[in-house]
């Protein structure tokens, strides 16, 4: 949190600093918490890295934070995928993602994508046995509504060779208030709803997680780069306390 808000300020002057009289074309960018619903063009190259964190006291030290790092790569219109690493609290593994972007605002008034990904620690996990991973199906949609940008994601996902499967649902809603400046709410909750005795209705406690917050969004160097920044409150798994809770997001293409 602390880092968070030391950044802040640097990159609010950066962004005024470098004005552009367009917005980037589409909602090819994911959020801090949402999944873009659509891809960028063919032959861009884009690194991210993240980082996030907030109050320990989770059963699942692994909510607590974290950092990841990704290299997507968009071959052909409308195909992107992305491969990374990431360390959540103990745990640390790959990550593989496909998005095929189906419908564009373009030409039909809205985008919408959809999506895999499989990981080596999924949502489900034992902690006294090796993790299967787990495979993740996205449905991502989106559209901008002059100044006003929306998204929505729904995820199921399943463990690989078990039982754990979960329920994902994303959303973001933001306005950009200059060319390369947008603030909004992004928003994420997660439930687990079956386990290795069965299908369950998920406990607040034990089976959800939960992230909100105002998030901004800055692009610089012509769309090149993308810094974005999220203060707000977060529930990890494994605890009934909800908490101050920060990310923080860099991104580059090529």
């Amino acid at each position: 949190m602390t880092t968070v808000l030391r950044f802040l300020p640097v990159l609010l002057a950066l962004a005024l600093c470098n004005l552009r009289p367009v917005f980037a074309a589409g909602l090819d960018r994911d959020t801090l918490l949402t999944e873009a619903p659509a891809v960028p063009n063919a032959g861009t190259v884009r690194i991210t890295g993240a980082a996030n964190g907030q109050p320990s006291g989770a059963a699942d030290t692994g909510s607590t934070g974290g950092v990841s790092g990704t290299i997507m790569w968009a071959p052909i219109d409308r195909i992107a995928g992305d491969v990374g690493l990431y360390q959540q609290g103990p745990d640390s593994g790959p990550a593989v993602r496909l998005r095929i972007q189906v419908l564009k605002q373009a030409d039909v008034g809205l985008d919408l994508a959809v999506g895999a990904r499989f990981k080596e620690f999924g949502f489900f996990k034992k902690q006294t046995e090796s993790p299967n991973g787990e495979f993740e199906f996205l449905l991502a949609l989106g559209r901008s509504f002059g100044r006003f940008d929306a998204m929505l994601n729904g995820v199921i996902g399943f463990e690989a060779g078990g039982p754990g499967s979960d329920l994902e649902g994303k959303a973001f809603v933001g306005y950009r208030f200059l060319p390369n400046l947008r603030a909004g709410i992004d928003s994420r909750i997660q439930a687990e709803y079956k386990d290795e005795n069965g299908s369950k209705s998920p406990d607040f406690t034990n089976d959800v997680n939960l992230d909100a917050g105002p998030a901004m969004s800055w692009l610089l160097l012509h769309d090149k780069l993308q810094l974005q920044a999220l203060i707000g409150i977060a529930k990890p798994k494994g605890t009934s306390t909800i908490s101050p809770g920060g990310l923080l997001a860099a991104s580059f293409d090529f």
